[in-house]
């Protein structure tokens, strides 16, 4: 993204959220190559609050690559981290399927859940500020239930995509979770000039 891009987002949003960490496949998961340059300009521009995201590689994949550990990737994105010297309000880790050119949650409902609860394990002792990403109705698509619980005393950002902002209108939950610390209401949208999803906080 341009310096004009993140300049008019200083302007006109109070929090970024940019991603960390990608599933990238065809090595077991990667920290995304363009992190520590967009968190850079983010700070340059003045953005108030800055966010990063993990979508870790979580699934049987078609490139027959075998997924780092979860501690592992934790390592990874923690050093990048550490030795840029970010300050980020928090960290969200995003639980959502996917197939085709890298798979997601793919494992079946119980392995599923073993796995999602060794990482949110994790990331309870990562000495960072977790949060779960997560769309209430994908859940039945990854666990058994709508009610299977991964980690809900860990904030939820909760994906609705229906156009209406704030945090309060989130109707969509699952897991355990009876409210949300944050929403995403606007998908694949367009805003300062780049692609973008649009989102209300808590703080």
């Amino acid at each position: 993204m341009s310096s004009t891009f993140w300049s008019c987002v200083a302007a006109n949003y109070q929090k970024v959220v940019i991603r960390g960490y990608s599933q990238a496949c065809g090595v077991g998961g990667a920290v995304d190559s363009n992190f520590v340059a967009s968190y850079k300009a983010a700070k340059a521009a003045g953005v108030g609050k800055i966010d990063a995201y993990m979508f870790p590689c979580t699934g049987t994949q078609p490139t027959g690559v075998t997924c780092k550990s979860p501690s592992t990737q934790l390592s990874e994105f923690k050093a990048v981290i550490s030795n840029n010297a970010m300050t980020l309000d928090r960290v969200w880790f995003d639980v959502e399927p996917t197939s085709g050119t890298c798979n997601a949650w793919n494992l079946g409902a119980s392995a599923n859940l073993a796995l999602a609860q060794q990482w949110t394990s994790l990331l309870r002792s990562s000495g960072l500020k977790f949060g779960i990403y997560a769309n209430g109705n994908q859940w039945t698509s990854m666990f058994a239930t709508r009610s299977t619980d991964i980690g809900s005393d860990l904030p939820l950002w909760a994906v609705q995509d229906d156009f209406k902002p704030g945090v309060s209108t989130v109707t969509t939950f699952m897991g355990g979770w009876t409210t949300a610390f944050a929403k995403q209401y606007y998908l694949d949208t367009t805003a300062c000039g780049g692609s973008v999803d649009l989102d209300s906080f808590t703080s």
